[in-house]
């Protein structure tokens, strides 16, 4: 997870050092409410909160005093390594979207205004990837079943639970586009088979190599 940002001047024993170990922000942003919160928690403890919630200094000018030029070179200094905090506290697509902004508040607005929406709108984009998702071509159906399980599972933790039934039924209608599986289809249906989406993964998985390897959509 290390980056070339990866925090310094951090403590081992600092509350914001806890929170990098042990937490990280989802790309999809599904746990931001969560890594918000202990993100606060930790910058509290820390007493940097202010690094996180309070906009930058002014760039000093030639009037400005001594005073408020150290001020403000503190500022940047702390903003910066708690930017790193940050960075390294996300999944690496999340890190290079905010990389390159200059200190933590400015990296923590635009990941506020990435996942601060309404449930309702995370809930429906997942919905959309689970009942639109598509083998693509050369891709194992093992890996797309496992995706959809994942689109299935962040829609549970969104607080939007799919009856186990009807994601299975999902997955075997899509059977029938797929070269191979039709027949697996077929026979999963004769036989009255109950089985959860995990276990329907497995049987597919062993299907897969009974036929040798990936198939292709038609």
């Amino acid at each position: 997870m290390a980056t070339s940002s990866q925090p310094v001047a951090i403590s081992k024993d600092s509350w914001l050092r806890s929170f990098m170990d042990k937490y990280t922000l989802k790309s999809n942003g599904s746990n931001f409410k969560d890594w918000e919160e202990q993100l606060r928690l930790a910058a509290v403890g820390d007493g940097k909160l202010r690094y996180l919630v309070e906009p930058p200094i002014a760039t000093p000018t030639t009037r400005t005093s001594t005073a408020a030029r150290d001020a403000y070179e503190e500022y940047q200094r702390e903003s910066l390594i708690f930017k790193n905090v940050l960075i390294f506290a996300m999944e690496p697509s999340l890190q290079k979207q905010c990389i390159n902004f200059s200190n933590a508040y400015e990296a923590f607005i635009r990941l506020s205004t990435m996942f601060s929406q309404t449930p309702r709108i995370l809930q429906y984009d997942a919905a959309v990837r689970f009942f639109e998702a598509n083998l693509k071509e050369g891709q194992s159906m093992s890996s797309h079943v496992l995706k959809m399980i994942e689109h299935v599972e962040t829609l549970d933790e969104l607080g939007c639970k799919i009856p186990e039934e009807l994601t299975v039924d999902r997955v075997l209608q899509y059977l029938s586009e797929v070269k191979g599986f039709t027949q697996f289809r077929v026979n999963y249906n004769m036989a009255n088979m109950k089985k959860s989406l995990h276990e329907l993964h497995s049987l597919l998985v062993q299907a897969e190599k009974d036929m040798g390897g990936s198939k292709r959509t038609r």
